[in-house]
């Protein structure tokens, strides 16, 4: 099974984590380097879901999928594919955030489906560890934005 497995830690409390993990306004553009505000379309939002679509352009040309977003678990944000034109429905990925003494214990676990020509072409990263080292630094920028807007 294709999944990933990051963790890393914040002084961000780890509801400012979640909250800011489902913010999708143009601020998750800004939060996560692989979406990009032209891709990102929000579909239907409710109480403790959204349905939305992102995507963005990678050298293998634009990469998208629509996701059906639910936080009615506590302390978790979970987004499974509904299609994509990369990823099998049914993929995740999901952000857990724990409080720790110091902030949060954040950590992002991908279970990713590749499909299509283009997952053809990404698929030799999963067993070298480069979708691992990519989700880290997405989950290390996403946290250093929060902590930037905590220290202004």
């Amino acid at each position: 099974m294709p999944t990933v497995h990051v963790v890393d830690e914040s002084p961000v409390p780890a509801e400012e984590v979640l909250l800011a993990a489902r913010d999708f306004s143009e601020r998750r553009a800004d939060l996560w380097p692989d979406v990009h505000v032209a891709y990102l379309e929000v579909h239907e939002t409710g109480d403790d879901f959204a349905t939305v679509t992102e995507g963005n352009p990678w050298p293998i040309g634009y990469v998208w999928e629509r996701l059906h977003y639910d936080w009615s678990q506590p302390g978790v944000l979970k987004g499974t594919v509904i299609e994509s034109n990369i990823f099998k429905p049914g993929s995740t990925w999901e952000i857990r955030a724990t409080l720790t003494n110091r902030g949060s214990r954040v950590e992002v676990i991908g279970v990713r489906y590749l499909r299509g020509f283009k997952g053809r072409l990404l698929a030799p990263t999963f067993p070298l560890g480069l979708a691992k080292q990519t989700i880290a630094a997405h989950l290390r920028h996403f946290l250093s934005k929060l902590e930037e807007s905590v220290r202004s």
